[in-house]
Parts: C-alpha cells; structure tokens; sequence
C-alpha cells in the first residue's frame, strides 16, 4: 500500500484541498504540501493528526480489508471540530445530535 497515494484518495473523497486540510488539522500547509506533491512520507504522529482530520483512525487507515464509507467535507470538518471539544461540550453536542435524529 501507498500511503501518499491512499491519504490523497481519502482527502479527494472529501473534496478537500490541501489547504483545507492543513486548517482543520493544525497541520502547517507547507508539510502537507510537501506530502502530497513532494511524496514525503508523514510522521506516525502527522499521520494520525491526517486520519483523524479525514475521520478515520490509523487502524482503519491500515486495515486494507475494511470499507471505508466516504465522508464529505462537512463531515470530515465536523468530526475534526468535535474532536477538539471538552468531554461536558462533546456531552452536549451528543444529546442535542440524539433528540434531533429521534425527531425525524
């Protein structure tokens, strides 16, 4: 497997630039430019920073036998924003996301 290759067809998926990418993870633009057009590989810890971004884990990333169900860029933006949220917030959003969802 390519991992350059795979983070690129993930991040494609998602319509998601490389600058889109870089302000939703915290990731410099400039490295992830340099993965994406220079083929330089990620740090373990960048590419966990990368997965989660597109909303996946790196066991998922790595498990080549598991479909991965597409996620949009309002998705992908969605989990990288809620995975920066205090446990009392994530509470919060999580009973607000349940009584909408009941509500359909």
């Amino acid at each position: 497997m390519n991992v350059i290759e795979k983070l690129n067809k993930l991040r494609l998926e998602r319509n998601m630039s490389v600058y889109r990418l870089a302000e939703l993870s915290g990731l410099n633009q400039s490295t992830l430019a340099n993965t994406f057009s220079r083929g330089t590989v990620p740090s373990v810890q960048n590419l966990e920073i990368i997965c989660e971004t597109l909303g996946l884990t790196l066991s998922q990333f790595f498990n080549e036998n598991e479909t991965l169900v597409p996620m949009t860029a309002d998705e992908a933006e969605f989990f990288a924003n809620y995975k920066r949220l205090s446990p009392d917030v994530k509470d919060s959003v999580n009973k607000i996301v349940n009584s909408v969802a009941a509500n359909k």
